[in-house]
C-alpha cells in the first residue's frame, strides 16, 4: 500500500498542471514557455549539480551503462520490426511516430519518480541521461531521415545534438567531474535553488499537455506504442540487468527510464520531419497513464 501511495504525489503534481491549464488558470498558451524553462533552464542545472559530483567510475556504473545501451539497441530493433508491415496498414510517417514514441523518454517523470523512490536517484538518472539522450537523438533523426520525405544530413544532426540542453548540460557536468574541479558554493547553492523547481515543475508541464480527449482515440497502432515502454522496454531491462548483476537501485533506475513515457519533444519532431505528430501525441499520453500504474508494481517487484 505504501509504495501505491508513493506515486500519489507525483500524481497530484501531474494533475495539478491539467488543472492549471484546462481551467485556463495558466493559459494553455503560457505553457511553451514553461516547458522551454524547464527543459533549458531547470532540468540541465539539476544535471550539472549531479553529474559534477557523482562517482562515474566505470566499477561502479559500468554494467549500468551497458544495460541502457543494450536495451536501447534491442528496442530499436524490434521497433524497426515494424517496417515489415505492409504499407497500406503502417504508413512511413506512422511507422516512425511509433518508433519515437518507443525509444524517446521523457526525463522529467524519470527524474521525479527517481527523487521519490530511489535514495541519491538523480545522480542514478543523470548517468541515464548523459549516456542515451545524444544515442536516441541520433537514432530517431536517423530514422525519420530514411522513412520520411524530410531528409537529415550529418551537420543537421550534429547541430541538433549540439544545441540539446540536456546534452550541453551533460558534458559541462562530465567536464567538471572529471576534471576534478569543484564549483564554488555559490554558484553550487545557485544551481540546487534552481533545480529544486525542475522536477515539480516538469510534471505539471506534462500534466498541461494531457488531453483528456486522446484516451478515447485508441486502435492498435496506439496499443502498440503504449506498450512498448511501461511493458516491454521495462521488462527488458530488468532481464539485462539481472543477467548483469546490477543491484537493484541500479536496475529499478534503469526501469524508471524505461517505463517513463515518451517525451514531448518528439511530437515537434515528428511535425518537421513529415511523422504522424497526432498519433504520437495520442501514445504519448496513453504512455503517462501506464506508465504511472506500472511504477509501482515494479517498485513492489524490484526494491
Amino acid at each position: 500500500m505504501s509504495l501505491a501511495l508513493s506515486i500519489l504525489p507525483l500524481l497530484l503534481i501531474i494533475a495539478s498542471g491539467y488543472v492549471l491549464a484546462k481551467s485556463a488558470i495558466i493559459p494553455r498558451g503560457s505553457w511553451a514557455a514553461i516547458e522551454t524553462l524547464s527543459f533549458r533552464g531547470l532540468i540541465p542545472a539539476t544535471l550539472i549539480l549531479a553529474i559534477s559530483r557523482s562517482d562515474l567510475s566505470l566499477d561502479r556504473f559500468g554494467g549500468f551503462g551497458a544495460a541502457l545501451v543494450g536495451t536501447l539497441i534491442i528496442l530499436a530493433l524490434l521497433a524497426l520490426t515494424l517496417r515489415l508491415l505492409p504499407q497500406q496498414k503502417l504508413g512511413n510517417a506512422a511507422f516512425t511516430s511509433l518508433f519515437q514514441g518507443s525509444i524517446r523518454w521523457n526525463a522529467f517523470v524519470a527524474l521525479a519518480a527517481a527523487e521519490q523512490f530511489l535514495p541519491g536517484g538523480i545522480a542514478v538518472m543523470a548517468i541515464a541521461i548523459a549516456v542515451l539522450i545524444p544515442l536516441i537523438n541520433i537514432t530517431c533523426i536517423v530514422v525519420l531521415a530514411s522513412f520520411g520525405p524530410s531528409k537529415a544530413s550529418i551537420s543537421r544532426i550534429l547541430n541538433t545534438l549540439i544545441r540539446n540542453p540536456l546534452v550541453q548540460a551533460c558534458a559541462i557536468g562530465l567536464t567538471l567531474n572529471l576534471s576534478r574541479v569543484s564549483l564554488p558554493v555559490p554558484v553550487a547553492d545557485t544551481l540546487d535553488m534552481i533545480g529544486r523547481g525542475a522536477l515539480g515543475v516538469g510534471l505539471m508541464a506534462v500534466g498541461a499537455a494531457i488531453s483528456l480527449r486522446r484516451l478515447t482515440r485508441i486502435d492498435w497502432r496506439v496499443c502498440l506504442g503504449a506498450f512498448m515502454r511501461p511493458v516491454l522496454a521495462s521488462s527488458v531491462f530488468v532481464l539485462l540487468g539481472t543477467a548483469l548483476d546490477l543491484p537493484s537501485v541500479q536496475v529499478f533506475a534503469g526501469v524508471l527510464v524505461f517505463a517513463a513515457p515518451a517525451a514531448a519533444n518528439g511530437y515537434i519532431v515528428a511535425k518537421q520531419m513529415g511523422g504522424d505528430a497526432e498519433l504520437y501525441a495520442d501514445i504519448m499520453t496513453w504512455q503517462v497513464v501506464l506508465a504511472l500504474l506500472a511504477l509501482p508494481i515494479w517498485a513492489h517487484i524490484l526494491l
